[in-house]
């Protein structure tokens, strides 16, 4: 690696810098070079001047991909460093005119966040930029982050409860919108629950839950069964929006966000009920790839989601 040292930068290409983080990123030529929009001969040509400059292979072919070697793991924090201080530079002058803009920005979320945080968002999209538009895709999955390379590629930004916030791939960045405590509701009429429901009713009544795992216990299962109980459950749904519609026309009791009960509560004459077990609260999670960490019609968006969160936050 001594060549490392005496390099002179004067005779790096930066744009090999550029090659090299997509390299590390998609772990492959093909990807690479569809990412920084290079033919893959073109690419395979900046691999091997990369090679010469670093005096390293930087990758290793195996089962898996390109496997990166131990001087390409040192030099790629160096290397996201300079670049994004780069593209800040560069890309801050690019100002973004929300009123000439018709950009389409894809949003990855879930029915939680279309009925409570999307209504405001489009009103406050629409008021300052008439050509912004707003094309939202279903999560699979409302607890697991989308990958990188999905938020790079396919999608602008995600919102979900992602509890796993710290623990996501060093590419995707995050930011809290809020936190909503778990409630439990039940119809108005309800022959048994009145204004509170204790441990016990909460046990023996039967529960619309919303479950996303193909199997194994879910977080209030886990929590009832450590107390030596468990809940009978009797319709099982892959979404929110339907639940409180379920509960008004029958008498099982849901747990469910806060938001999503005072969404629903009135039309619907349904009581909102202190749960009798202490749920964690859900986070609401903005995330998004570096790579659009300084785009400023992605940071415009990404303010307009913030302050749309701010406004209706409370809970």
């Amino acid at each position: 690696m001594a060549g490392i040292h005496s390099m002179n930068l004067q005779t790096i290409d930066l744009n090999l810098l550029v090659v090299f983080e997509a390299l590390m990123e998609e772990r492959g030529v093909t990807r690479a070079a569809k990412r920084v929009g290079l033919s893959q001969p073109a690419m395979s040509n900046a691999l091997a001047r990369l090679r010469r400059t670093f005096d390293d292979p930087l990758f290793v072919r195996t089962t898996e991909g390109m496997s990166p070697t131990p001087a390409a793991q040192s030099l790629i924090g160096p290397v996201r460093s300079a670049l994004a201080q780069l593209r800040d530079i560069f890309e801050d002058k690019l100002a973004f005119a929300p009123l000439a803009s018709e950009r389409l920005f894809h949003l990855l979320t879930n029915d939680y966040v279309e009925l409570t945080l999307l209504p405001p968002l489009a009103k406050a999209i629409r008021d300052q930029a008439s050509g912004v538009s707003l094309r939202v895709q279903r999560s699979p999955n409302v607890f697991e982050p989308p990958s990188a390379n999905l938020l790079a590629e396919s999608v602008d930004l995600a919102i979900g409860f992602f509890p796993d916030a710290l623990t996501l791939d060093a590419r995707i960045r995050s930011e809290l919108l809020w936190e909503d405590k778990n409630v439990c509701i039940a119809r108005d009429q309800h022959p048994k629950i009145r204004g509170r429901v204790s441990l016990r009713q909460y046990a023996e009544a039967e529960h619309v839950a919303v479950f996303y795992k193909k199997q194994g216990l879910g977080v209030i299962d886990t929590l009832l069964a450590q107390k030596g109980l468990s809940r009978r459950t009797a319709v099982v749904v892959p979404h929110f929006a339907s639940v409180p519609f379920i509960v008004s026309a029958t008498d099982f009791i849901a747990t469910v966000p806060e938001r999503l009960a005072q969404r629903f509560s009135k039309q619907l004459k349904l009581q909102s009920l202190r749960a009798p077990i202490e749920i964690p609260p859900l986070r609401l999670t903005l995330l998004w790839h570096e790579r659009f960490h300084a785009d400023p019609a992605h940071r415009w968006m990404r303010e307009m989601i913030t302050k749309a969160a701010g406004r209706i936050g409370g809970g």
